[in-house]
C-alpha cells in the first residue's frame, strides 16, 4: 500500500491526492533535514583556508554516524585536488565517540597522526530511523496537520462535541523526538 493511501485511510481526508502528496513530500524533506537521509552521506569536515584547523585532535560530526561501514579519507593538503594528497583511513587510525557525533584522531594505527588533515571527507549512514519507522511517523505528522482546526480548541452542536488536546506544534515534536537515537547524555 502506497504511502499516500496510508495517510488517506488512516486520516480520512477529504483533500485531493496532490494535496496530500504535498503534504507528505513536505514532511519527508523535513524529516531529512532534521535526521539525515535513510542511505549514505558523504560529509566534509574542516576547512583548508583556515589554518587552525590543522590542530584539530577530534571532529563534530552532524548527523552521527550509524551503524554499518565508516570510509574517511584525509585531503593534506585540502585544496590540492590531487588525488595523491587523499589518506584513505583504516579503523585503528580513528575511533567514533559520543554515539556516533565525534570522531577522535588516533596516533596509533597504520596512518596515525596528532592532528586531523585540513579536510576531512566521511562517508557513511547517519544514525536515526528506519525507513518504515519514519513513514509511520510522516502519518502521524500528518494526521496531526491535517487534525489542526486553526487555533480552534473545541467545537460543540447539540449532542455533538469535539475537542482538540495539546498543542500541534508540541505533538509533531513529539513524533520527531521518538525517531532520534538516545544519546546517552542527561541534562538536568
Amino acid at each position: 500500500m502506497s504511502l499516500l493511501d496510508r495517510v488517506k485511510e488512516r486520516s480520512g481526508s477529504d483533500l485531493s491526492d496532490d494535496e496530500l502528496e504535498a503534504i507528505i513530500l513536505a514532511i519527508a524533506a523535513e524529516l531529512d533535514a532534521r535526521l539525515g537521509p535513510v542511505g549514505p552521506v558523504t560529509v566534509h569536515l574542516g576547512d583548508p583556508a583556515d589554518p587552525n584547523s590543522r590542530f584539530y585532535h577530534s571532529l563534530r560530526v552532524t548527523p552521527p554516524i550509524g551503524a554499518g561501514d565508516v570510509t574517511i579519507v584525509e585531503l593534506d593538503p585540502g585544496n590540492s585536488g590531487d588525488p595523491g594528497a587523499e589518506t584513505i583511513l583504516l579503523q585503528g587510525d580513528y575511533r567514533v565517540l559520543h554515539d556516533g557525533r565525534t570522531i577522535q584522531r588516533l596516533t596509533s594505527g597504520p596512518n596515525g597522526r596528532t592532528y586531523w588533515a585540513p579536510l576531512v571527507r566521511i562517508t557513511y549512514t547517519p544514525a536515526g530511523a528506519s525507513q518504515p519507522a519514519r513513514d509511520e511517523a510522516l502519518i502521524k505528522i500528518a494526521m496531526i496537520d491535517l487534525s489542526y482546526r486553526g487555533g480552534l480548541k473545541s467545537e460543540r452542536a447539540g449532542d455533538y462535541s469535539f475537542t482538540l488536546s495539546g498543542d500541534p506544534v508540541a505533538d509533531r515534536e513529539a513524533v520527531f523526538a521518538g525517531l532520534v537515537p538516545a544519546s546517552g547524555f542527561l541534562l538536568a
